[in-house]
Protein backbone atom coordinates (compact mmCIF):
# COMPACT_ATOMS: atom_id res chain seq x y z
CA UNK A 1 0.00 0.00 0.00
CA UNK A 2 1.41 3.41 -1.00
CA UNK A 3 2.40 5.26 2.00
CA UNK A 4 -0.34 8.29 0.98
CA UNK A 5 -3.06 5.94 1.30
CA UNK A 6 -2.72 4.51 5.03
CA UNK A 7 -5.15 5.10 6.90
CA UNK A 8 -3.61 7.14 9.58
CA UNK A 9 -2.25 9.55 6.90
CA UNK A 10 -5.91 10.93 6.62
CA UNK A 11 -6.54 11.51 10.30
CA UNK A 12 -5.57 15.50 10.53
CA UNK A 13 -6.54 15.21 6.65
CA UNK A 14 -8.57 18.44 5.55
CA UNK A 15 -11.39 17.76 3.17
CA UNK A 16 -12.43 19.74 0.02
CA UNK A 17 -16.18 19.52 -1.45
CA UNK A 18 -16.73 19.08 -5.02
CA UNK A 19 -17.03 22.56 -5.51
CA UNK A 20 -14.19 23.43 -3.86
CA UNK A 21 -11.89 20.86 -5.39
CA UNK A 22 -12.98 22.24 -8.97
CA UNK A 23 -12.46 25.85 -8.16
CA UNK A 24 -8.81 24.51 -6.78
CA UNK A 25 -8.09 22.86 -10.45
CA UNK A 26 -9.99 25.16 -12.94
CA UNK A 27 -11.92 22.27 -14.66
CA UNK A 28 -15.33 21.54 -14.87
CA UNK A 29 -17.53 18.86 -12.41
CA UNK A 30 -17.39 16.49 -14.71
CA UNK A 31 -13.53 16.85 -15.67
CA UNK A 32 -13.60 16.18 -11.70
CA UNK A 33 -15.53 13.14 -11.76
CA UNK A 34 -13.81 11.67 -14.73
CA UNK A 35 -10.80 11.96 -12.74
CA UNK A 36 -12.58 10.23 -9.73
CA UNK A 37 -13.76 7.25 -12.25
CA UNK A 38 -10.74 6.41 -13.51
CA UNK A 39 -8.20 6.82 -10.04
CA UNK A 40 -7.00 9.81 -10.68
CA UNK A 41 -7.98 11.64 -7.63
CA UNK A 42 -8.74 10.01 -4.22
CA UNK A 43 -12.16 10.69 -2.68
CA UNK A 44 -14.23 9.55 -0.18
CA UNK A 45 -18.28 9.76 -0.42
CA UNK A 46 -19.92 10.97 3.19
CA UNK A 47 -23.85 11.24 2.87
CA UNK A 48 -24.13 11.41 -1.30
CA UNK A 49 -20.86 14.59 -1.53
CA UNK A 50 -17.63 13.44 -2.96
CA UNK A 51 -14.56 15.24 -0.36
CA UNK A 52 -11.16 15.15 -1.38
CA UNK A 53 -8.22 15.19 0.40
CA UNK A 54 -6.87 18.82 0.67
CA UNK A 55 -2.95 17.46 1.23
CA UNK A 56 -3.47 15.07 -1.79
CA UNK A 57 -5.27 17.70 -4.30
CA UNK A 58 -2.29 20.14 -3.10
CA UNK A 59 0.31 17.69 -4.62
CA UNK A 60 -1.45 16.41 -7.64
CA UNK A 61 -1.96 20.50 -8.74
CA UNK A 62 1.76 21.04 -8.38
CA UNK A 63 2.39 17.59 -10.84
CA UNK A 64 0.42 19.30 -13.14
CA UNK A 65 2.18 22.47 -12.99
CA UNK A 66 5.46 20.51 -13.47
CA UNK A 67 4.18 18.75 -16.36
CA UNK A 68 4.26 15.11 -14.59
CA UNK A 69 1.50 13.07 -16.13
CA UNK A 70 -0.64 11.31 -13.30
Amino acid sequence: MSEFLKPNHFKDEIWMTTDEAQLFFKVSRSTLYRWCKYKHVPYTLLGGTRYFPKHFIETLMGQLLHNKPF
